[in-house]
């Protein structure tokens, strides 16, 4: 009796997961097939260069979104990944990082100087909160759930002192309008394709700092069994430091080049986009760096799908959010997160 309710409880966990696939499927496909018939032709839109392709440069646009994307998404993952903490207030270094790259260009510094600017006091900015805040929380054994609830109360002030800061009127961080250069079906700006660069090369640096440095090595661990990493002599508070500056490091670099993507930065940049990167960290694996970045090139691509259809650009969340349950529904753990018993 135990084995026949066994096996018929196997049965409706496959016929439910080959439901969610082919509903995901059939999202997907709805949503090329729409921005196909929303593609104008050329004599329809002057704005689409000679070649250009609407539904190609869509996608292309998805990627792009997609690494800046996963530039914060990763620092939020190894946050989860070495505290547990599911850090609310990671969108405002996105903006931290935006704004401080802003100040900078308005007092006169190039725009390059300015993002290497911007990386730093995002690092600072890490390291200050670690100090003053989370490793005091941790000294003193506060719950997760309470310290997440301290991160959304932090998130609000920080969102109010952004306003205070640059104000609430919408800025430029380059008032310069580039010119799109086509190369077959894409259109590209010098700025986008740098920006493209600089996220692989960030996010590159961190694979390699992960996978083949000692500090990288010792993150792991620590995201792992961080009481037994303790254990082994490897020294979780300074790791845990190191973890903190990086991924605000990380949300400090994406937020001028999303500013940069944009066109447009305001004190509301980093929050506008918190949810899509919590989408990223549990699509790709509550934890696992790695299954952030692949988490939020699938958001960015279906994102950007979204808007070519959607009468509103908010719903493309809506669509973030119906991929998200869809996949968790077939892979409760993420793509990269592994299964784990309970109980």
């Amino acid at each position: 009796m135990q084995q026949s309710t066994v096996s018929s409880l196997a049965r409706n966990t496959v016929l439910w997961r080959i439901v969610a696939i082919i509903a995901i499927v059939a999202v997907l496909a709805f949503m090329i097939a729409q921005a196909a018939q929303a593609a104008p032709s050329q004599a329809e839109s002057p704005a689409i260069g000679a070649g250009e392709n609407r539904l190609l440069q869509t996608l292309l646009n998805g990627v792009i979104f997609g690494l800046l994307l996963a530039l914060a998404s990763v620092g939020l993952s190894l946050i989860y990944g070495t505290t547990g903490l599911s850090n609310f207030a990671h969108g405002e270094q996105v903006t931290f990082g935006a704004a401080s790259a802003f100040v900078a260009v308005s007092a006169g510094a190039p725009l390059w100087a300015a993002i290497i600017i911007a990386v730093f006091a995002g690092a600072a900015s890490g390291w200050v909160q670690d100090v003053l805040l989370w490793k005091q929380l941790r000294k003193r054994n506060v719950p997760h759930m309470q310290q997440m609830i301290v991160s959304i109360g932090l998130a609000l002030v920080l969102i109010n002192m952004m306003q205070i800061w640059i104000g609430p009127d919408r800025l430029r961080l380059s008032t310069e309008s580039p010119v799109k250069k086509h190369f077959g079906p894409f259109a590209l700006t010098p700025q986008t394709a740098m920006s493209m660069l600089i996220c692989v090369i960030a996010l590159g640096a961190v694979a390699y700092f992960l996978m083949r440095t000692r500090l990288g090595r010792a993150t792991r661990a620590v995201s792992d069994n961080p009481a037994l990493a303790a254990a082994t002599g490897i020294s979780v508070n300074r790791v845990i430091r190191v973890v903190w500056m990086m991924a605000a490091g990380l949300a400090a670099l994406a937020g001028p080049l999303l500013a940069l993507y944009g066109d447009t930065l305001d004190f509301t940049l980093g929050s506008r986009i918190l949810l899509l990167m919590f989408a990223a960290v549990t699509l790709g694996g509550l934890g696992h760096p790695f299954g952030a970045a692949i988490g939020a090139l699938i958001i960015g691509i279906v994102a950007e799908l979204a808007t070519v259809y959607a009468p509103t650009p908010d719903l493309k969340y809506a669509a973030v959010m119906a991929i998200l349950i869809l996949t968790l529904l077939v892979r409760p753990q993420g793509i990269l997160g592994r299964k784990e018993r309970v109980g």
